[in-house]
């Protein structure tokens, strides 16, 4: 594979940041809730916003790591998931068209059956897209990350200014309508370059027997680990405390901090500073390990929440989630780099893959959890509560191995990936 690395790089890079551009129309920590917020009123199905989200991305990571084990090229499966996932949007994007035309109801389930749809292909691409990278780019992994995360943040505030043009010169629901067709677009684009990567057999392969006995693995593979059962457990923390980013916005919208079109300005902001701040941290982790990815996710985490419970106009908003863009990039940088660095490399998928499940349920249950309490206790109890976890998690987080230090004999007998920036 060294000889496709600077194509393949470029390739992936570029689709990386296509696909971030694109995406920024379809936010699922601002626009889509602002865009429920506004259809519904309910902050209960604001909140279940996140859940499907998390639910979808995160749960069937595992079968995902399952398409990818026994295989010696992962590209096919790569292209085709990638395609399904366009066409979840493209759901999306038509569900969106009946608002107004159908009855409220229909078109929230319609809504929520897409975006699930939608989630569900972007969970099944993590572990294959994961485990092409860590093979196709074994010196340059963090490079990737961080100029795929500052190149699609540049275009994405592009994008979610033109989403906030959208959203303020056309009325409530044309304006979601057209950005949701946006993204689809954009996103389709991308298929090309997924199909020009090179791929390679890899000699190091597992047999990959029935989907039940991967999932039988599981157990003992969280048990026989315990620098990455470790990690679990921080993570876990630090994903419910995520539960009040959604509700940041929300609680903007509630109390006449900010506009609906504005929330695609704090959207911008979002994606920003989740590109210049996974730009640092990528080269952080790839030089001096990806701990510190964790451990700066969660003081930022942390910060955040305290900043949501005093902030009372548009800037106080943007600051909040200005770090909160940041700390997200604990989650697409941190979690994938320590998987793949404590995962002997046959198993790569089936660590990223494992990561990505084992804390779904942990992303899903924040956001529920905060929305029943906003209804019952208010935001401001949701930011509370949040803070707690996250500074709870920053300090274990502290204390976790670093997993390059682990695996650096290892590396040296079987060419571990990403083991040497």
């Amino acid at each position: 594979m060294r000889r496709f690395e600077r194509r393949n790089f470029i390739l992936i890079v570029l689709d990386g940041s296509l696909f971030a551009f694109a995406i920024s129309f379809l936010s699922e920590a601002t626009i889509i809730p602002a865009f429920v917020q506004t259809l519904t009123g309910s902050a209960a199905l604001v909140g279940l916003v996140g859940a499907t989200y998390a639910l979808g991305r995160y749960l069937p990571q595992l079968v995902g790591a399952h398409l990818a084990l026994g295989r010696a090229r992962r590209k096919p499966a790569l292209f085709w998931i990638v395609v399904a996932e366009r066409i979840g949007i493209l759901a999306i994007a038509l569900t969106a068209q009946a608002v107004g035309v159908w009855d409220t109801g229909v078109v929230v389930l319609l809504f929520f059956l897409a975006f699930c749809a939608y989630a569900i292909t972007t969970g099944l691409i993590g572990p294959v897209y994961g485990d092409f990278v860590a093979k196709a780019l074994p010196r340059s992994r963090g490079w990737y990350y961080g100029m795929s995360q500052l190149l699609g943040g540049v275009l994405g505030f592009a994008s979610a200014l033109t989403a906030e043009r959208l959203l303020s010169e056309w009325a409530f629901p044309v304006g979601n309508q057209i950005a949701f067709w946006v993204c689809f677009g954009l996103s389709f684009l991308s298929i090309p370059l997924v199909a020009s990567l090179r791929d390679e057999e890899y000699p190091d392969t597992e047999p990959r027997k029935s989907l039940l006995a991967t999932l039988r693995r599981i157990p003992g593979l969280v048990a026989g680990d315990s620098a990455y059962r470790r990690f679990l457990g921080v993570r876990a923390i630090l994903a419910t405390a995520t539960a009040g980013m959604g509700f940041v916005v929300v609680h903007g919208l509630a109390e006449g901090y900010i506009s609906n079109s504005e929330a695609a300005i704090i959207a911008a902001v979002f994606i920003l500073s989740q590109a210049a701040g996974g730009f640092l941290l990528s080269l952080m982790g790839n030089y001096f390990g990806w701990k510190t990815v964790v451990v700066v996710g969660g003081l930022l985490l942390t910060l955040s929440m305290a900043g949501a419970m005093i902030a009372d106009d548009l800037v106080g908003i943007a600051l909040v989630y200005s770090a909160l863009g940041a700390a997200n990039a604990t989650t697409i940088i941190g979690d994938p780099n320590v998987s793949i660095e404590l995962s002997p490399p046959s198993r790569t998928s089936l660590y990223l893959g494992t990561t990505s499940t084992l804390l779904a349920p942990f992303f899903v249950f924040g956001p529920l959890l905060g929305g029943a309490v906003a209804e019952h206790a208010g935001y401001p109890v949701v930011f509370v509560v949040a803070g707690l976890l996250g500074a709870v998690g920053f300090i274990l987080a502290l204390f976790l191995p670093e997993p390059r230090k682990l695996r650096r004999d290892e590396a040296l007998l079987v060419g571990q990936p990403g083991t040497t920036p």
